[in-house]
């Protein structure tokens, strides 16, 4: 081997050794490259296990940040947050009475709502809880790590504790207060026998504004105790005794004649007596055809005429009629237009045509309210063959009013009536009531 042969083996035995040295570094860096990644996999492996019972961020209870609470500290928070709820007390006051009330009395539905409307009952607070946790823990690995770092937001889930009133416990209480608290006002009444009776007080509550702010509260997130005090209005009578004792001044008065001793005139003497003595405040109405119809006081009526489709028939209760009509006439005298009135199918012999009302049981009816603004007293009574209506009430009633009803005849089956007002003596206006058409006889 010459000097360059020998030149030349040594410089590629150096190129050997420094191609080798060289590739051997490259791979043992990749070794420890491959080592180093290997290890931040394990390292963030473990990081995100550690996060295995533990919430991400974005994860709220009302105010309250769950995020990084381990899963029984997030169920023992929401345990401790709904027990403030549970907690509160509702203390109504009504006048000097308390009533105090628990949610477990009242019923109160307490339960939590996620933001995407899943529902968890009170003594689930470790299923919320795993819920919680559970959030973003099904994505991949680098997208979790990326959570705990920072760098990426996790998904948003917000908890509320929820209030439900129970509507039946609710309307349980009203109905105790109403009942408690709620008065009816008794006016004194005249009875028939002539005996007033004692007025009574009233009292009312607005039970209304009571249920609507419980009912508000108990369906609010309010972690307060409900107060609340209210007081009792008291109704005073409107009539007392005293007032209806002035009740004694005939302020019109109405008559008309019949035989007594016929059964007819047998009707119109109970059906007067079941009229007399009736009293009526201020809008109270009275129907001629129930009063008069009602045999709860044991008399009878006997058949005599009445009109039936044109024709004159027996039946019981016939003549009565005549008591509607006095009676009518009376009322109009006294200013008291009726509220229902009807005529007879055919025209009667005791007052001018247009001025009579007809009750038939069911059918027809002479229904009066009064209309004045101090009570009025019914007195229907017969003398002989004589029956007289007569309106009592105060002296001044009338007010210086005095009133005319007034027949104009069109035909011997037509007329018109109406109502003619004075006052102090001089006509004033007409009221015009009523057309009516009858029918002949058979």
């Amino acid at each position: 081997m010459n000097k360059v042969q020998k030149k030349m083996l040594i410089t590629g035995v150096a190129m050997l050794i420094l191609v080798c040295g060289i590739y051997g570094v490259g791979y043992a860096r990749q070794l420890s490259e491959a080592k180093e990644a290997a290890e931040e996999l394990k390292y963030r492996e473990g990081v995100v296990k550690s996060y295995a019972d533990i919430s991400y961020d974005n994860k709220n209870l009302g105010n309250i940040d769950l995020s990084g609470l381990a899963l029984d500290e997030i169920a023992e928070t929401l345990r401790t947050e709904s027990a403030i709820y549970q907690d509160r007390k509702v203390f109504v006051k009504i006048d000097k009475d308390e009533y105090t009330f628990s949610m477990k009395k009242l019923d109160e539905d307490i339960y939590y709502e996620t933001s995407n409307g899943i529902r968890y009952n009170l003594g689930e607070e470790e299923s919320l809880a795993s819920y919680i946790v559970s959030l973003d823990k099904d994505i991949d690995l680098q997208e979790q790590y990326k959570i705990i770092l920072g760098n990426r937001e996790a998904s948003e889930c917000n908890i509320s504790v929820k209030c439900k009133y129970n509507k039946n416990k609710l309307k349980k209480f009203i109905e105790k207060l109403k009942k408690n608290y709620i008065k009816p006002m008794i006016n004194s009444h005249m009875e028939k026998n002539g005996d007033i009776s004692k007025a009574q007080e009233g009292s009312t509550l607005d039970v209304k504004s009571i249920k609507k702010q419980l009912k508000n509260y108990l369906n609010s997130d309010n972690r307060e105790n409900f107060k609340i005090g209210y007081k009792t209005t008291v109704i005073e009578p409107e009539w007392k005794k005293d007032d209806l004792k002035k009740v004694k001044e005939v302020i019109s008065e109405f008559s008309t004649t019949f035989i007594s001793t016929s059964n007819r005139g047998h009707n119109i003497i109970v059906g007067a007596s079941r009229i007399n003595g009736i009293c009526l405040l201020p809008g109270e109405k009275v129907s001629f055809d129930e009063v008069i119809h009602d045999s709860s006081d044991g008399q009878k009526f006997y058949a005599a005429d009445s009109y039936l489709n044109g024709r004159v028939v027996q039946t019981e209760g016939g003549g009565i009629c005549q008591v509607s009509t006095t009676a009518y006439n009376a009322f109009l005298k006294a200013g008291i237009i009726p509220v229902k009135r009807l005529p007879h199918s055919m025209p009667v012999h005791y007052v001018p045509l247009g001025l009579d009302a007809a009750i038939s049981a069911g059918e027809k009816d002479l229904m009066i309210k009064n209309t004045l603004d101090v009570p009025i007293l019914i007195k229907g009574f017969t003398e002989g063959n004589t029956l007289t209506f007569q309106v009592v009430s105060y002296k001044d009633a009338l007010k210086d009013f005095s009133y005319e009803p007034r027949s104009v005849q069109l035909s011997s089956l037509k007329a018109e009536s109406y109502l003619d007002v004075y006052k102090n003596g001089k006509k004033k206006k007409t009221i015009y009531l009523n057309t009516d058409v009858y029918r002949e006889g058979a």
